[in-house]
């Protein structure tokens, strides 16, 4: 028997007993820099199910079926004592191993197909434009209180987590190379292993060019990361993490690095950018995710709809009051 991974919710603790490829999936993810949290939490799903697959005396990959995916999720849903989103992302974790497993051959195929698994509606917490000002406004107060490297470095984490809204994984995986200032757009690993063009702007060329130098002295030979710490290593998630919260915490902002992802996407369409435009940039694969950030806008809601409607409805209710049987 294994590791015993933590149960939730009250759950007794469950054994890590692996299919075949499940730890080479883990370690995958690991190699993306996806977030230790999050490697975790995809542990835990996988372990559930591995357990699932031993009642069901199923040993390998292969010999899953799409009937034993169906029983797998009834099993789920009728837990009682799991939220139901929880409970949606534990059959996504299993989800995501079947179609890594047929993406790399070790199976013909992926036997989950139209498995409906739902998902629990997206809420965005961005920064209010106050919060996003106070934050930039901490980090420019250190400029000559704190190393030059780890300035710097904090700016380029600031600058491309907002601008671009890049998910932490995807910030951790850019190199050196891919952000050469003579380029127009940068190209970044996006969510699932594809990739995404983001607009360079000239403002980020210049926190990368006050940065590049400071980070050449830091670096060990060979390493292309474009985020490193002070060994010379390619920068972990939990100290991004720690970076933006401490900051934050300076600030007297409640922020974590996501927040400022999810501050990008509604700042893009309050500033009326095209929708399909900013799923491009967030790397959304569904229109419907996008769409997730302008429901938190009412308030461009209204303008936008008084900007075009108050006008017309002046006219055509008010105009000419006389005719209707009003006052001479």
């Amino acid at each position: 028997m294994g590791k015993v991974q933590k149960g939730v919710f009250g759950v007794d603790p469950i054994p890590w007993d692996p299919l075949p490829y499940m730890q080479e999936y883990l370690n995958e993810l690991e190699g993306q820099l996806r977030a230790p949290s999050y490697i975790e939490k995809v542990r835990l799903g996988l372990a559930h199910f591995s357990q699932f697959c031993a009642r069901e005396m199923v040993a390998h990959p292969a010999q899953i079926t799409r009937d034993h995916l169906l029983r797998f999720q009834a099993v789920i849903n009728r837990n009682t004592e799991w939220a139901k989103s929880y409970k949606q992302q534990l059959l996504k974790y299993v989800r995501g191993w079947m179609n890594w497993l047929a993406r790399v051959g070790y199976i013909a195929q992926s036997p989950w197909h139209e498995i409906r698994i739902g998902r629990v509606e997206k809420k965005p917490n961005p920064l209010s434009d106050d919060e996003v000002a106070s934050l930039f406004d901490a980090h420019r107060r250190q400029a000559f209180q704190i190393q030059p490297f780890a300035f710097h470095r904090r700016e380029v984490i600031l600058t491309f987590l907002y601008a671009w809204g890049l998910r932490v994984h995807e910030l951790l995986a850019l190199n050196v190379t891919n952000v050469d200032v003579r380029l127009d757009f940068v190209t970044a690993i996006n969510k699932g292993g594809g990739s995404k063009s983001l607009p360079y702007a000239p403002s980020m060329k210049r926190v990368i060019q006050r940065y590049l130098p400071l980070r050449a002295r830091v670096a060990v030979l060979g390493e292309d990361a474009l985020l490193i710490d002070q060994q010379g290593r390619r920068l972990s998630h939990d100290m991004v993490y720690k970076i933006v919260t401490e900051l934050g915490k300076r600030a007297g902002v409640m922020v974590h690095p996501h927040q400022l992802r999810d501050t990008c996407g509604t700042h893009l369409l309050d500033s009326d950018v095209e929708v399909e435009r900013v799923m491009q940039i967030l790397g959304h694969s569904n229109i419907k995710q996008t769409l997730a950030y302008s429901r938190v806008n009412n308030h461009k809601v209204a303008e936008a709809h008084a900007r075009a409607m108050n006008p017309r409805l002046d006219k055509l209710l008010f105009s000419n009051t006389g005719d209707l049987g009003g006052e001479p």
